[in-house]
């Protein structure tokens, strides 16, 4: 009988935090830690209400560290040339000079990000496969046994995903690590890792079928988020006729469109809504009294406060809090539609003065291009608006899929790939809205041939979803990395930079581990 320790904290999640999680996390302390109480693991999923509580500690791992404290922006858009960061995050200033190891390529397997992603991914692996084991025997019924399956198997998928981007192969864990003989697993290929994904996302896309629009609302996975993240793993091997065809599945089920108005995609008034195919959830009420620990990230883009005619400005309470910005060159090459002025702008159309007391409603200079898109601010006071989703998997994501995959696959744009396309230009020009721009300050596509078609997705890509953390990976897919980043002044990227290096809290745990090339110590 297998029983394990938990303590208070975890109580809400319930969740057997084993040997591997303390391996992989490096926190010897944890184990020093007061205890609570005993929970009997191989009888703990004998209930719905007990599988769905260990389910919700699966979920909570999407949060954790990794998004939550904008590190995964490190791990994405700085190290995928098209935003800087750096320094503390208390304190304005321009970032684009900060030689930090993300802005220049010059990260090392001692960055704290790196053994964060991978500690932090590999304990919602085993929180998975404990919860896949324990349903597998328990009365749970059919049906809600299928479901939490299928969203286990999404998560799964969706973390060895991160991870096989992160650094290539990594050891494959499917069954529950119980003791010290699992953790000194050799590595995986990338091959067998991606095909394990598949496996994962196919299975979780049947046992999640019919898609289910009130699971969806809750901020639940679906079929629908599981064939989208299945096309997406398609897309980055390169296998563009399975990721076409995964794409259209979901363009099929007429369950997901564009939002009309650009800005209102994360904002706390249409969480869930008909574009967002799969968001972390962050609840919340704009509550004035909330901790900054659930809210982070909305400050981590800024803006700070900076002078302006002679006076310090702010545009929210938390003034210096902020470590993102845009590169200066990127933001120039992003032309200039409505959905730029939504996404990222370097200037703003109110400021604070005097503190918070007096509001004004007129445009300032900023020192350096911000992403807002998911800053919504109570004017009243000062605060940023909690209840600000993270997206993960966007319909607009699903039409520009479908529309690489065609040109790869055709030899070229077809009138499909176009419409795809051109769907996604037409709203960033703000067709429909108020704001709609006239159709020459961003055309529709047309006459292209393979080579342009695939640079104008690209360009797509990075103008609608800069801070949500893809376009290092679309570079990649590419082979584009380097000539990007080489391209905007970080002389130093080289080829070994689209791996990550295996973090050296791992190598030094686990002697298995073989090292990413070009980074043996």
């Amino acid at each position: 009988m297998n029983t394990i320790n938990i303590k208070l904290g975890y109580l809400k999640t319930l969740i057997p935090l084993l040997v591997l999680v303390f391996a992989f996390s490096n926190c010897e302390d944890a184990l020093k830690e007061e205890l609570f109480s005993n929970v009997d693991v191989e009888d703990f999923y004998s209930s719905e209400q007990e599988a769905n509580l260990a389910l919700n500690g699966v979920y909570v791992q999407l949060w954790n560290d990794v998004y939550r404290d904008g590190q995964m922006i490190s791990l994405s858009d700085v190290a995928g040339g098209i935003m800087v960061g750096g320094g503390s995050a208390n304190g304005s200033g321009d970032r684009s000079g900060i030689d930090t190891e993300w802005n220049t390529f010059t990260w090392t397997a001692d960055a704290n990000e790196l053994f964060t992603a991978w500690g932090v991914y590999f304990a919602g692996i085993n929180r998975v496969n404990f919860l896949l084991d324990g349903i597998a025997e328990s009365s749970i019924s059919d049906g809600v046994k299928s479901s939490i399956s299928g969203q286990a198997k999404f998560l799964r998928g969706l973390f060895y995903f991160h991870l096989v981007r992160f650094f290539g192969g990594v050891p494959i864990y499917i069954e529950p690590t119980k003791d010290l003989s699992a953790i000194d697993k050799p590595r995986n290929t990338e091959d067998e890792v991606y095909d394990q994904i598949i496996k994962d996302l196919q299975e979780a896309a049947s046992e999640l079928e019919p898609y289910n629009a009130g699971d969806h609302s809750a901020g639940r996975a679906t079929s629908a988020a599981a064939t989208t993240l299945l096309a997406k793993v398609y897309l980055q091997r390169g296998d563009w006729q399975n990721a076409a065809a995964e794409a259209k599945k979901v363009m099929d089920m007429d369950a997901f469109s564009l939002m009309e108005d650009y800005q209102n995609i994360n904002s706390p008034d249409f969480n869930n809504n008909n574009e967002i195919i799969f968001s972390i959830q962050h609840g919340g009420t704009s509550n004035e009294t909330s901790s900054l620990f659930q809210t982070r990230m909305i400050y981590l883009f800024g803006p700070p406060q900076q002078s302006a005619g002679g006076e310090v400005v702010q545009f929210h309470r938390l003034k210096d809090l902020v470590i993102f910005q845009a590169r200066g060159d990127v933001y120039d090459e992003i032309p200039d539609t409505y959905r730029k002025w939504c996404t990222v702008r370097n200037r703003m159309p109110y400021y604070y003065t005097e503190g918070l007391n007096t509001y004004v409603d007129d445009t300032v200079q900023m020192y350096a291009p911000f992403v807002i898109k998911y800053h919504y601010l109570n004017q009243e006071s000062g605060q940023l608006r909690e209840g600000v989703d993270f997206p993960i998997l966007r319909y607009s994501d699903v039409l520009l899929t479908y529309a690489e995959a065609i040109n790869e696959t055709s030899g070229g744009p077809t009138v499909e790939a176009y419409e795809a396309i051109n769907l996604v230009r037409r709203r960033a020009r703000g067709v429909g809205t108020m704001y709609e721009q006239d159709a020459s300050i961003y055309p529709d596509l047309s006459g292209l041939d393979q080579t342009a078609f695939r640079e104008a997705i690209l360009d797509e890509r990075m103008a609608e979803f800069m801070g949500e953390g893809h376009f290092r990976w679309d570079l990649i897919r590419h082979d584009a990395l380097v000539s990007f980043a080489q391209g905007h002044g970080i002389s130093g990227a080289s080829d070994k930079h689209n791996l990550f290096p295996i973090p050296s809290s791992q190598t030094s745990i686990n002697l298995n581990l073989e090292q990413n090339p070009g980074y043996t110590e």
